[in-house]
């Protein structure tokens, strides 16, 4: 298709744009390949790889929270933070997408593009100049790698929901409808702070959140920022407080803010994607160096998972992410 609109000569007309959806290549070489393929009719200007991830509210506010909160700001990096968490969960199963979803898996599916980005705007240099995020995105995935044994469950986990086989009409098949993974970064301000990605499809709950869980000496200490993307987008801060009564009783609560209590009107992801693209604003979507680098990140995840066929956890309908994980 894109050799067609090039040779048309659709690419050398003013103002033309070319969105691509995800995903972007199946695995490193192809996405290399794919790359050079648009860059022989598109310049880079031209060329708009969505991630709708990146034009939901808590994703663009990112930024925003870091740099414009003290509190905060100073604190977001691994003198303070002990992990980092990101997380989509989804009730649903394939939900007639299984001829899709065979050709896929959660890792291609969500953890190579969605999650990966999110991780990248978490760990990312902040910077007043909105029109750096697409090279600051970029230079904190090329500084992520996954961290121990790709062959240690420990490490890596991949499962599929009970009844997917029958769904897709494939007995054999060995498509991750879960994926669990850990990474590192080697930038010196993040070092030690494990990230975990994790994905799943028929799971207890839908939620898709950054969790940033801060370093402790007790356990009362603990303190929990959640940052919801979906569903209800807004932030959650966990703190101690002591319990109203006689008695010096202590117990958890939450500071929560929700977009929608304030805002009543809150833009689709994609319509805010289609507003920047007609715009000419690149900040939401991915170069071609970052969606390289992401494949590069899972190029040792794909080998191991293409070699091992006795990984597959086979999880009922309903378990949580923790459920699954502890099979």
């Amino acid at each position: 298709v894109v050799e067609f609109l090039g040779e048309s000569g659709l690419a050398k007309l003013p103002h033309t744009k070319l969105l691509l959806e995800k995903p972007f290549g199946t695995n490193l070489e192809s996405a290399i390949d794919l790359a050079k393929h648009v860059d022989k009719y598109f310049t880079g200007d031209q060329v708009y790889r969505v991630d709708h991830y990146m034009a939901k509210e808590i994703a663009q506010n990112l930024i925003v929270f870091r740099s414009g909160n003290s509190l905060f700001k100073k604190t977001w990096n691994k003198d303070f933070i002990e992990k980092i968490e990101i997380i989509a969960s989804e009730q649903v199963g394939v939900e007639g997408r299984g001829n899709f979803y065979e050709q896929t898996g959660a890792l291609r599916d969500v953890v190579q593009s969605h999650l990966l980005q999110l991780a990248a705007l978490t760990l990312m240099d902040i910077t007043e100049d909105i029109n750096e995020v697409p090279s600051l995105r970029t230079k904190a995935l090329s500084q992520m790698h996954i961290v121990c044994d790709v062959n240690n469950k420990e490490c890596i986990t991949r499962g599929q929901y009970e009844g997917y086989r029958d769904e897709v009409e494939n007995p054999r098949s060995m498509v991750e409808t879960f994926v669990s993974l850990k990474v590192s970064s080697s930038d010196p301000k993040w070092a030690g702070v494990p990230i975990t990605l994790s994905t799943g499809k028929a799971l207890k709950e839908r939620l898709t959140a950054i969790r940033i869980c801060y370093k402790k000496e007790e356990e009362i200490e603990s303190n929990e920022l959640l940052l919801r993307i979906q569903p209800d987008a807004g932030i959650e801060f966990s703190m101690w407080a002591k319990k109203p009564g006689l008695e010096h009783q202590v117990g958890r609560h939450k500071l929560h803010f929700s977009f929608k209590e304030y805002y009543e009107n809150l833009p689709e992801a994609y319509e805010q994607v289609i507003f920047n693209a007609i715009n000419g604003d690149h900040n939401l979507f991915t170069s071609s160096e970052e969606v390289v680098e992401t494949w590069r990140i899972l190029d040792v995840v794909q080998q191991a998972f293409a070699k091992n066929k006795d990984d597959l956890v086979i999880y009922p309908k309903g378990n949580s992410a923790e459920e699954v994980l502890k099979m």
